[in-house]
């Protein structure tokens, strides 16, 4: 289904909207909703009345923790504060103008925020369910966001009008047509929930050792200079060993003990059988490891750890493990790309008509789709689409035999253009499931066009009107009040 661009888009794009989520929107809803019940419960703690409105103190913190502010950030409470004061102002205006959001639109917006989140209108319901959100509370929340965003897209387009010659003027200044103040969309993911998890510690209790050993003897009463020259031959074993030499030769080549023969090998041993110089001098010592040439009263030696035998102690703690943040996800907007490319940009456009049978409350997921088959049969049984449109189709376009004219790339659901892409000319998809129901599908023709002058038009178009939708919102808000009682009791304070 066509997502259409239009100027609305533009003006609702240059708005500073509010995030779509879950948590803002419930604290938005509690807050319109419990407004009459505090109004007369909090007169200490009341942050500012607009007309007959009060904003609490309780209902600040709120929505200052929706918006990760800290509480003792005295510039952005005062910064979250106008916003809320604003958000009155244009919700007091919407009613003024008699503007109200219908459940059709409600079930649309409902649909592109499941399909933004890759999940179906009754997944999203599920994941508020989760998340503690009252469903009621939750589309109330977002019906108010949609509707502020309505009376601020009425006062753009009502206010500004971009011409030809203003496009043509700024493709002069900016031949892209690009923004110099373009930035790609950087989304960062929230940092998942910390995880509770079972960890199993391991420790070692060694009980017993096995030793290889080289021993240099020193007879008693030996001279000073039969003792020096002991230690040198010790010391040259050992730097044999740390050469390269297996500890087996230096010991059949060095040591005077009864084990050299075999390597200097001793076996293994509880620790308590061992002598306590042996114990104390490979304390540091990791298996396969040799200690230093050490000295005893009846010579040197030298030992290596063979290995280390005990027993293995297992105990399990619960701890909490924080994953890191996932990275910054970076969003180019390709038809920024695309004007900034050189040379022509050939975009393929199909002319298309459809069929829609529309997800309801009345009407659920598991029925669309079987209303869908019986016009598929009904199609295969001889009726020809543009009658079944007019019969069968919830879309605008059913009058016309389901043709909603050519579609460019990037405009439709994205259900539906992948659909469609897939489509030979004049063939009928099979059921195509999108945000807003499910869809036969037929394309009736394809043309191939350079795009790139026009691509440079629209976003030319989108760069003014953004360029002066800030000053036009501030102003009609500056109006608003103008005419509005506002006692802001935050700045009032401050001043005293």
């Amino acid at each position: 289904m066509r997502k259409h661009v239009t100027l609305r888009q533009l003006a609702l794009k240059a708005l500073p909207l509010m995030l779509l989520a879950l948590p803002m929107t419930l604290v938005q809803a509690q807050t319109k909703g419990a407004r009459a019940a505090q109004q007369g419960q909090f007169a200490d703690g009341i942050a500012a009345i607009v007309g007959t409105e009060v904003i609490t103190m309780r209902q600040l913190q709120e929505r200052m923790a929706a918006n990760r502010v800290a509480g003792n950030d005295r510039r952005a409470q005062d910064q979250v504060l106008q916003g809320m004061i604003d958000e009155l102002l244009v919700e007091d205006e919407a009613q003024r103008l008699g503007l109200q959001i219908s459940d059709g639109r409600m079930q649309q917006v409902i649909a592109e925020i499941a399909a933004n989140n890759n999940m179906t209108p009754e997944q999203l319901r599920e994941a508020a369910r989760q998340h503690g959100i009252d469903w009621t509370t939750y589309v109330e929340g977002l019906r108010n966001q949609v509707l502020l965003d309505e009376v601020r897209g009425q006062i753009l387009m009502s206010r500004i009008h971009v011409t030809p010659a203003d496009v043509e003027a700024y493709i002069k200044q900016n031949p892209t047509g690009v923004s110099p103040n373009y930035r790609p969309q950087v989304i960062q993911p929230e940092a998942p929930p910390p995880e509770k998890r079972i960890v199993v510690e391991q420790s070692f209790e060694p009980k017993a050792i096995a030793f290889q050993h080289i021993y240099i003897r020193v007879p008693d009463n030996s001279s000073e200079e039969v003792v020096e020259a002991a230690r040198k031959r010790a010391n040259e074993a050992l730097q044999k060993i740390r050469g390269g030499t297996s500890f087996e030769a230096v010991a059949r080549e060095y040591s005077n003990a009864p084990e050299a023969a075999e390597g200097g090998n001793l076996g293994i041993r509880l620790f308590e059988d061992w002598p306590k110089l042996f114990v104390d001098q490979t304390r540091n010592v990791r298996d396969g490891r040799v200690s230093g040439v050490f000295r005893a009263p009846n010579g040197f030696h030298i030992l290596k750890v063979v290995e280390r035998r005990g027993l293995i102690h297992e105990r399990q703690r619960e701890v909490v493990v924080q994953a890191p943040r996932p990275a910054p996800i970076v969003v180019h907007d390709p038809r920024v790309q695309a004007a900034q490319q050189e040379g022509p940009v050939e975009v393929t456009d199909s002319h298309v008509r459809h069929i829609l049978i529309r997800r309801t409350p009345i009407m659920t997921d598991e029925q669309a789709h079987e209303r869908i088959l019986q016009v598929q049969q009904a199609i295969q049984g001889g009726m020809s689409f543009s009658e079944a449109a007019e019969k069968y189709s919830d879309d605008s376009s059913a009058p016309i035999g389901g043709d909603i004219g050519w579609i460019t790339p990037g405009q439709a659901d994205p259900a539906f253009e992948k659909a469609a892409d897939s489509l030979q000319i004049g063939q009928i998809s099979e059921p195509v499931r999108s945000s807003f129901g499910w869809h036969l599908i037929e394309v009736m023709e394809r043309r191939t066009e350079d795009k790139q002058a026009s691509i440079r038009k629209s976003l030319a178009n989108e760069a003014i009107f953004e360029e002066r939708a800030a000053a036009v919102l501030e102003d009609w808000i500056e109006q608003l009040r103008g005419r509005t009682f506002i006692d802001n009791r935050l700045e009032q304070k401050r001043n005293r």
